[in-house]
């Protein structure tokens, strides 16, 4: 018979807990079937980073809108 349950870890010291509802689900010394899924967080681009953290640089004066569209 197969058991199967999901559950949401973190790892520490290269160890996943067993959550204690689960424990008894598992015989000691039986093999069990591990699959790990790794839900990173998404990582921010740095336009975006920028966007929220703009880096002063001293002397530096915004465009105007006309400036901005010259066409010459």
């Amino acid at each position: 018979m197969v058991n199967s349950f999901e559950f949401k870890a973190k790892i520490k010291q290269g160890m996943i807990e067993i959550p204690p509802e689960y424990q008894q689900s598992i015989q000691e010394g039986r093999d069990v079937r591990v699959i790990v899924v790794s839900e990173a967080k998404p990582q921010t681009r740095l336009m975006d980073q920028l966007a929220e953290n703009p880096i002063p640089v001293q002397g530096w004066v915004k465009p105007t809108r006309d400036e901005i569209h010259d066409r010459k």
